[in-house]
């Protein structure tokens, strides 16, 4: 018998697989995984269970229009990093506009409870569905680690994933109660206006040598003033950027023509197939040999 994968994909949108994990988890994490490599636009709609939080995180750069309560939250591109909180028993709707990979995590309101009182000298904070998705590479990181939960052998895989999905709650309830947040602080960041043009520019030239000073002038800045900000946009320098979307690009024609020739293209100038491996192994958690 197959066993059960802990990070297991969801059956429908924000909907966790029925199995014995589910059965037992009124006081555990359940992550669940809603990916796609499809270039085709579709729309999806559910509600928050009102007995949990679900927390949303980007693994993949994707174009989206997401609303809560039909009130529309982000529309346009987002990054991997990107972090969002739907509280209990609140209708969302999501519109993909091409491929996407999210990971889900549905956190007990239990839990929650439990952790704040834990929190001496503050009050129970509070996580909400803030008007704007946040930002947060160390979430962005942990995220990734916890999808590694699968290949782990018996019940440690399991003890893995409960360690990995407690330490994301509590960053989040650290950030919810303004503990740790001064980073996130520092510098201005790039105006949406800006920022699409800059990704658009790159969108249109992945095949292509892209230097920042062309996608900085795209954006109508200069390069020191251009990085600083696209960073604190999205979390990430433009030129690991620019290799995360190559990747994305690659591992897309790769799943769709099975042919690594189109994958390389897709990532410029690589030097060898060895950091070809490398690249994919870092930043998609998954080799040349599994896509192909």
């Amino acid at each position: 018998m197959q066993p059960e994968n802990i990070i297991a994909d969801e059956p429908a949108w924000r909907v966790p697989r029925q199995s014995s994990a589910t059965a037992s988890s009124t006081s555990k994490v359940i992550a669940t995984r809603w990916r796609a490599g499809s270039g085709r636009t579709l729309e999806f709609g559910a509600e928050t269970a009102a007995d949990c939080h679900v927390v949303k995180i980007v693994l993949r750069t994707m174009n989206i229009r997401f609303s809560v309560s039909g009130r529309t939250v982000q529309d346009g591109v987002t990054t991997p990093g990107t972090v969002h909180v739907t509280e209990p028993a609140l209708p969302v709707r999501c519109l993909f506009r091409g491929p996407y990979d999210v990971l889900h995590l549905h956190v007990p309101n239990t839990l929650i409870a439990e952790c704040a009182r834990d929190m001496p000298g503050h009050q129970a904070p509070i996580l909400r569905s803030e008007a704007v998705p946040s930002k947060d590479i160390v979430i962005d990181w942990l995220g990734r680690a916890l999808l590694e939960a699968n290949p782990v052998d018996g019940s440690l895989g399991q003890t893995y994933a409960d360690c990995i999905s407690m330490a994301i709650v509590a960053r989040l309830l650290a950030s919810a109660s303004g503990v740790g947040t001064s980073e996130r602080s520092r510098g201005s960041k790039l105006a949406p206006w800006r920022l699409k043009r800059a990704i658009d520019y790159v969108e249109a030239r992945l095949d292509e040598p892209v230097s920042l000073a062309d996608v900085a002038a795209s954006a109508g800045l200069t390069r020191m003033h251009f990085a600083a900000q696209f960073r604190a946009a999205t979390g990430f320098r433009p030129h690991e950027y620019l290799l995360r979307r190559r990747i994305e690009r690659a591992q897309e024609m790769l799943v769709a023509t099975g042919m690594v020739a189109g994958g390389c293209r897709a990532l410029g100038r690589v030097p060898n197939p060895v950091t070809l491996h490398q690249r994919f192994q870092t930043l998609r958690g998954a080799t040349t040999a599994r896509l192909a």
